[in-house]
């Protein structure tokens, strides 16, 4: 993929390459669309020049994959996933593989990580730690315990003499697992910002949506701490909230929209498990095989032996991809289609992480989007997570009927217009 040069940088994100000191801790915060990663980059561009050895961390496989193909802007900068990352770090200062928690190889336990480094520090062995310049991109999505981590021997090295040094991106809207994930206050807090207004900068335009989309991504934002995005002026088609008797329907309907759209880029993306990501692949497939210009159809399902992340492409046009929620993060795509809308939970614990979710998928398209329902029966009550969505009143989004459900859609919209779950479920929080 191509990134903006430095000459195409707007005035917010100059500022943030020449004002942003190359020490210690800096924090940006932005919407979807704001050009978080491209700065991130940019960034990491820029510190390698000062001889800094920046390294970018990804928060998934997916997203450290579609920034691999960057041609013009830090080419030579490594990336990988934390858990890559602080494996090789970890191993290279002591010689071990980090701790892991206990019955989770892949997560790393940061409280004993810091414990360890902090006595080896101590010890005289600060040297051995340093880390350059981390450049963390999808901050949000990471453990509390590792930002308290790296704040703790970001302060004892400093301390030393040894210098290292850590960017944070960041936006506290889009923690998909929000009882896990940090928020900007715990990044604050742990990496020791205070009041230092110097340090935490903010991105507010929107280059990536559609307006019309933008508004209604907005509808799910929960909080302002990351800001609250400008609305891009492009118009558009307004995104569309579809109602199906079964998958074959919805299948149907992204197949004609690949007939009529091609050399897009369409993202498939799944709420629910590994086995449903397959099968809106396998029911696709069927149906665009045989198109004049038929798509490329491409799946990414974590620890596949066959789909994996590394035989993604997201430079060819004409392509549908296929991805859990989970590693949706960051991607953008022509015309978006999320799947699984049925399947969400609306309990009063459950719905910060569910409304962040549809907050996230609904700002990864460009042009178009489209939510889907589907095992839909019109006489039976309409699915929970209905509450989820804006009233008609609202004209944020268009409600349609496939197949046998097309005469019926009055039904769900009185149902969504008179339903009262978002207004409690938002009170209870």
């Amino acid at each position: 993929m191509r990134f903006p040069s430095l000459s195409d940088l707007d005035r917010e994100q100059r500022r943030i390459y020449g004002d942003a000191p190359a020490d210690g801790a800096i924090l940006v915060l932005g919407p979807p669309g704001t050009g978080k990663t491209v700065m991130a980059f940019h960034r990491a561009q820029k510190l390698g020049k000062l001889g800094q050895d920046p390294h970018v961390i990804m928060y998934n496989k997916v997203l450290a994959k579609y920034t691999s193909t960057r041609s013009n802007v830090a080419p030579d900068v490594s990336v990988s996933t934390m858990h890559v990352w602080a494996g090789k770090w970890w191993k290279r200062a002591t010689g071990y593989w980090p701790p892991t928690v206990a019955g989770d190889r892949w997560a790393h336990d940061w409280n004993q990580i810091c414990a360890r480094a902090l006595n080896a520090f101590q010890k005289g062995a600060s040297r051995s730690f340093i880390w350059g310049h981390l450049i963390i991109d999808e901050g949000q999505d990471f453990p509390p315990e590792m930002y308290m981590a790296l704040g703790m021997m970001l302060k004892q090295l400093e301390a030393l003499g040894t210098a290292a040094h850590v960017t944070v991106f960041a936006d506290d809207n889009q923690r998909l697992q929000a009882d896990r994930n940090s928020r900007i206050k715990d990044i604050k807090d742990y990496l020791f910002f205070g009041a230092t207004a110097d340090r935490v900068f903010t991105l507010k335009k929107n280059f990536r949506n559609t307006r019309p989309i933008a508004e209604f991504a907005k509808y799910f934002q929960v909080g302002n701490e990351s800001g609250i995005a400008e609305l891009p002026d492009a118009d558009g088609e307004k995104p569309q909230v579809i109602f199906a008797a079964n998958d074959r329907d919805i299948a149907d309907f992204i197949a004609r929209k690949a007939k009529i759209n091609p050399g897009k880029q369409v993202g498939v993306i799944v709420y629910g498990s590994k086995k449903d990501v397959q099968r809106a692949y396998n029911q696709v497939k069927m149906r665009v095989d045989d198109l004049p210009k038929p798509p490329r159809l491409q799946m990414y399902v974590s620890r596949h032996a066959t789909h994996t992340e590394d035989a993604l492409d997201f430079e060819s046009s004409n392509t549908i991809t296929f991805l859990h929620a989970q590693s949706a993060k960051g991607l953008e795509f022509d015309i978006v289609f999320f799947l699984g809308m049925e399947a969400m939970s609306v309990d009063t614990s459950g719905f910060l992480n569910e409304r962040m979710a549809l907050y996230v998928m609904s700002s990864r398209a460009r042009s178009e989007l489209y939510i889907a329902f589907r095992d839909i029966d019109p006489k039976a009550h309409p699915p929970d997570s209905i509450c989820l969505l804006p009233r008609p009143s609202e004209k944020l989004c268009r409600y349609v009927g496939l197949g046998p459900l097309e005469k019926s859609i009055t039904v769900f919209e009185d149902a969504i217009e008179a339903n009262d779950g978002f207004k409690d479920v938002e009170a209870a929080e």
